[in-house]
């Protein structure tokens, strides 16, 4: 049974995401380049698509990883968010003192790619809950989809994006810290 508290965040998440649905359906479509598109629909289809697969791959491959840092997430958001803030800073300072950006490059898509899948799944959890021993699919697809639509959001979705990615990319960072 789902409790009154679950059904009131999932129904005003929803609301809210329902509204801001036009300003995301209002938004114009760019002029014709020379370069080829893809549509709106299609890249955000496909963002979520490729989300989920790397998600569905750390769930199956390394959940108790994808738990621990889930739970830094959201046990500790400040400092999960300073941490990441500051190991991205790190690695765009490291990568303008190296150069050749071999290494950074890779580590920055790891920290952004696992980042926001690990909050993604923190967001789900906390939208329909989820005990130790359930499956972190559902969290996973619930979350994504939040993100993915939040992301539509014109400005508001770079800042959500930014923001929840560093605080992923903190657990990672705190994770690491913690397990030498």
């Amino acid at each position: 049974m789902v409790s009154k508290r679950v059904l009131r965040v999932a129904g005003s998440a929803t609301v809210a995401l329902v509204a801001l649905a036009g300003v995301v359906a209002a938004q114009q479509v760019p002029s014709p380049r020379s370069t080829p598109r893809f549509s709106p629909l299609v890249a955000v289809g496909g963002s979520f698509v490729f989300n989920l697969l790397v998600g569905g791959l750390l769930v199956v491959f390394v959940p108790d990883y994808l738990r621990r840092t889930t739970t830094r997430f959201r046990d500790d958001p400040v400092s999960t968010f300073l941490w990441g803030l500051l190991a991205f800073v790190v690695l765009v300072v490291g990568s303008i003192l190296i150069i050749t950006m071999i290494v950074t490059i890779p580590a920055m898509l790891v920290f952004g790619i696992v980042g926001n899948i690990i909050a993604c799944v923190g967001i789900g959890m906390a939208i329909v809950g989820g005990g130790v021993d359930d499956s972190l699919l559902k969290p996973l697809a619930v979350g994504l989809l939040v993100v993915t639509l939040v992301s539509q959001i014109p400005i508001l979705g770079l800042v959500v994006n930014f923001v929840i990615g560093m605080m992923g990319a903190g657990a990672m960072v705190n994770e690491f810290r913690d397990g030498r």
